[in-house]
């Protein structure tokens, strides 16, 4: 059975302002996540319709062998690209099956869904023509399953409703297939940040489900316990390009809030710089060594707060004024969900100014090598500095950015590393996995100058990202531009 894709990108965006397909979303644009799911679903050939912005789109997406086709007058509606679309499927040699059509401003349609849609298709070969999805929490009925005795029924469309009024016209040839979940749309700006928040905690979800059925052992009250020593670092050096970069946007006057201090790796050079640091985190063993560096650097004026963010109660609790001038996450947000309080939380502490050092691809991907050695599956990764800043994007916010060259991790030595690694694969000592581990470890991992790294670990690189928490936007700085075909950014 060969069912092809269609996608439609030809619609004129006049809600969005902009063509909503090269919207970014994860540093990506929308039309190509959707594709991206098109071709894992296992669809092909694919093809897309274009519209009156069909240059911008051939130049904004990285093609993978799809085959596009024009509208030269998508005014008429979206009927008229299903028409022109489907016209150009069922002309393809060899013939096709049927066809899933898909819209190319849903950059979260499920790979999952259009595996059902095929599945039943392929049970019931005389089953009805049309084949949609009807989702548990709402949204439209796509993406849908045309049979190729159907394909007719497309010339009945017309203006811009699509196929909806034609499902409706017969329901005898609609099988639904009720599925979990929602299935927004972008129409909007607000839309889109809707969206872009969603595929962010699908990531942090989808991330977490994979330890769950990997786990041979607990997280623990208290995560960070066995490794915190390796997040302490001397207030006083002076060879982090980074601390340099916070204490350029940090005013001596300000109060800084360090939202997930942890050992005070930032924390503590920024209080030797700025009138006051107020640290908040929820692991004890991070905020002892952050209390063992006051101490050990006789520095006083960093106010320590055990609690996870947003916080629920206290002095900085949503509904206070702001508590700080500027609020800061340092290598924090990969892994929360949801992320939209999170970042509106942040928002509604900062006086001036909010500030993320974040790494792309994520710290924790260091590990990403040994997952398939030991776990028999590539990682599920976790979101990074890109999309963050697509997300800010979404919300209206304008950041500024600053990268720099993310430096290897090292290890002080070859049991130091494979701890690390062993906590990021939640793996048992002595276990049969753990076996794999260490065996993985002598081809991955490699001495130099004394220290361990890993070998296939990319650095990649990390983003000081700024904006304003009012969303009145900040000048770009040099380095940071719209993401093109090339890449985001210098």
């Amino acid at each position: 059975m060969i069912i092809a894709g269609l996608v439609l990108a030809a619609g004129a965006s006049t809600r969005f302002g902009s063509p909503k397909v090269l919207a970014q979303l994860d540093g990506r644009p929308l039309l190509e996540h959707v594709l991206e799911t098109a071709r894992a679903a296992g669809l092909a050939p694919i093809v897309v319709v274009e519209g009156d912005a069909a240059d911008a789109i051939e130049a904004g997406v990285r093609w993978a062998g799809e085959r596009r086709v024009r509208n030269p007058d998508p005014g008429r509606g979206l009927s008229s690209s299903l028409r022109i679309g489907l016209g150009a499927i069922a002309a393809l040699e060899p013939p096709v099956d049927g066809v899933v059509l898909l819209l190319g401003d849903q950059p979260l349609t499920r790979r999952d869904v259009i595996e059902a849609l095929l599945a039943a298709a392929a049970e019931d070969p005389e089953g009805p023509p049309i084949l949609s999805p009807r989702y548990a929490g709402g949204g439209g009925p796509h993406p849908v399953l045309i049979r190729r005795p159907a394909f007719a029924l497309v010339g009945e469309a017309t203006g811009d409703r699509g196929l909806g009024p034609i499902l409706a016209r017969h329901p005898e040839l609609v099988r639904e297939l009720p599925v979990p979940g929602v299935n927004p749309d972008v129409d909007t700006p607000a839309d889109l940040a809707a969206v872009a928040e969603a595929a962010w905690d699908r990531r942090v979800i989808a991330n977490r489900e994979q330890v769950d059925r990997f786990r041979e052992v607990p997280d623990g009250q208290d995560f960070y316990a066995p490794v915190s020593s390796l997040f302490r670092a001397d207030p006083g050096r002076s060879d982090d390009l980074f601390v340099d970069l916070l204490r350029g946007v940090v005013r001596p006057e300000e109060t800084v809030l360090d939202i997930g201090c942890g050992a005070g790796r930032y924390a503590l050079p920024l209080a030797r710089h700025c009138r006051e640091v107020i640290g908040v985190d929820p692991s004890e063993s991070m905020l002892a060594a952050l209390r063992q560096g006051m101490a050990d650097h006789a520095i006083a004026n960093v106010r320590v707060i055990a609690g996870r963010w947003p916080m629920a109660e206290g002095p900085l609790a949503a509904g206070g004024p702001p508590a700080a001038d500027v609020a800061l996450i340092a290598h924090v947000g990969y892994d929360v969900e949801p992320i939209a309080p999170f970042l509106a939380a942040m928002e509604r502490a900062a006086r001036r100014l909010c500030v993320a050092l974040m790494a792309e691809p994520a710290p924790a991907s260091i590990a990403d090598a040994f997952w398939p050695p030991v776990h028999g599956e590539a990682r599920v990764p976790l979101p990074g500095a890109v999309a963050l800043l697509d997300l800010l994007a979404a919300r209206g916010r304008v950041p500024s950015v600053t990268w720099l060259d993310r430096p290897a991790r090292g290890y002080s030595s070859f049991d130091e590393l494979i701890g690390f690694v062993r906590h990021q694969l939640w793996v048992a000592p002595g276990g049969e996995k753990d076996g794999r581990l260490v065996e993985a470890a002598g081809r991955l991992a490699e001495e130099r100058d004394g220290r361990w790294y890993v070998r296939e670990a990319s650095p990649g690189r990390i983003g000081l990202i700024s904006w304003d928490p009012r969303g009145q936007g900040l000048r770009p700085r040099a380095g940071w531009a719209p993401r093109g075909p090339g890449g985001r950014g210098a």
